[in-house]
């Protein structure tokens, strides 16, 4: 047998003993690979979840805001008008930070969401005209943690008492008179078709109570706020009215020693129980010539429920209860008023204009001054560029004025201190620009 042969064969011989073995291993394919799949069910942005039917849009935004302050007017006490010092900040910068998740399955029974947005901010800008006073740093908050299933919402949202705040509301810092709260909720909405819609709200009472003056407490909440809207909406616009019930009541006075202090104690608050309310309308009307041209209305009264009004965009605030100078529990009361007109009129350029009113009073405040009343009102406009898509630089100037009638002020240095009644006139201008990314 020649030395070819002898190769040839061993050759075979080892092909035919890999065919042997190789069928007898099992035969495997590669693991599948989940890619991430865009979902169009429910707009932009949303993709599925790998592994579920749940589809999630993540966003987020930075802001790098830059102020400016002027203030000028009577100079009294804290809570009222005072004149620009050397201890007043003229300027404040903050950065934002805030990302948020949007989480939508579309179920048998409807549509399953819940969304989730945080907020963080390097230094906040001081608010409420309080621009004498440092605050610190890197805070965290949550802006807004709910869940909707069908008609049901439940969560940390916002106040269903009318809908300029969360749907417009297109001002950087100026102040407006609206209700603008993220409260505690559990709310239906009910949807009748032609473009009726009505929303029943337990909100969380105390995410609505005003107590500025602090010469009273609030006891603790016995029920929660009961808040309706009613709403009708078209291609031309929306129409709605609101109305809210608010529980305000009495905490018990009680001394140094936690020890409840008797009805002839200085000190002594009588334990009452009562009612406010609120009612309001508010009124959309879209400008097609513009995109996103739009003019909105709100406007609402209050009695002993001033959260309502939108009273803390305010610098004194307010009191939805008082012990008047006759001693007898009363209720402050107040309305307001808000407008917006605002569009795109370039691809590039948008601008809003808003102006506000709010008037509030105190009927037998103090036996020295009567009554209290606080008005305020309130011009914003600004002008916004987009640079590229996503990225934006907004210039704005509010001008605010207040008016503080009977206001109680002192004077001397103790014990010869002199109590006086005057009206407090107070002028405020901010100006600032705004640098934004949304992704």
């Amino acid at each position: 047998m020649t030395m070819k042969s002898l190769l040839l064969g061993a050759a075979a011989s080892l092909a035919a003993l890999a065919t042997a073995q190789a069928a007898d291993l099992p035969m495997t394919k590669g693991e599948a690979v989940e890619y991430v799949k865009v979902c169009s069910a429910f707009g932009p942005g949303f993709f599925y979840i790998p592994g579920s039917d749940t589809c999630l849009k993540i966003g987020g935004e930075i802001r790098a805001d830059y102020r400016f302050y002027n203030q000028s007017g009577d100079s009294r006490t804290a809570e009222n008008g005072y004149k620009q010092t050397r201890n007043n900040h003229t300027s404040a910068f903050n950065t934002e930070a805030r990302i948020s998740f949007d989480a939508r399955t579309q179920t048998e029974y409807g549509l399953l969401r819940s969304f989730f947005q945080l907020r963080a901010n390097s230094r906040p800008i001081p608010s409420n005209w309080n621009v004498n006073s440092d605050t610190s740093g890197n805070t965290f908050s949550i802006k807004y943690a709910y869940l909707q299933f069908g008609g049901l919402t439940a969560g940390y949202a916002h106040s269903y008492f009318g809908f300029y705040d969360f749907e417009y509301g297109n001002t950087l810092w100026g102040p407006y008179y609206a209700q603008s709260n993220i409260v505690n909720l559990l709310a239906y909405t009910a949807d009748f078709g032609g473009g009726f819609s009505a929303t029943l709200s337990i909100e969380d009472g105390r995410d609505h109570r005003q107590n500025a003056f602090r010469s009273t407490m609030q006891g603790g909440q016995q029920v929660p706020d009961v808040v309706g809207q009613v709403r009708f909406k078209q291609d031309w616009g929306s129409i709605a009215v609101q109305a809210a019930a608010h529980q305000y009541r009495s905490a018990t006075a009680v001394d140094s020693n936690g020890v409840p202090v008797p009805p002839t104690n200085a000190n002594y608050i009588p334990r009452e129980n009562n009612w406010g309310y609120a009612v309001g309308a508010s009124l959309l009307l879209n400008i097609p010539a513009l995109d996103k041209g739009h003019l909105v209305i709100e406007g609402q009264y209050a009695d002993g429920a001033l959260d309502y009004l939108g009273i803390s965009s305010t610098k004194t605030k307010g009191q939805d209860y008082f012990i008047n100078s006759n001693g007898s529990f009363d209720g402050g009361k107040g309305w307001s008023v808000t407008a917006e007109l605002g569009g795109n009129f370039t691809p590039q350029w948008g601008f809003n204009l808003v102006g506000g009113y709010i008037d509030t009073t105190y009927d037998k405040f103090s036996a020295l001054g009567g009554d209290l009343g606080v008005k305020e009102y309130s011009l914003t406009g600004n002008l916004t560029y987009t640079i590229v898509k996503g990225l934006t630089i907004t210039g704005e100037v509010t001008y605010t004025h207040q008016d503080i009638d009977n206001t109680v002020w002192t004077t001397g240095t103790a014990p010869n201190t002199v109590s006086r009644v005057a009206d407090a006139k107070s002028n405020f201008w901010t100006g600032g620009v705004r640098i934004k990314r949304t992704f």
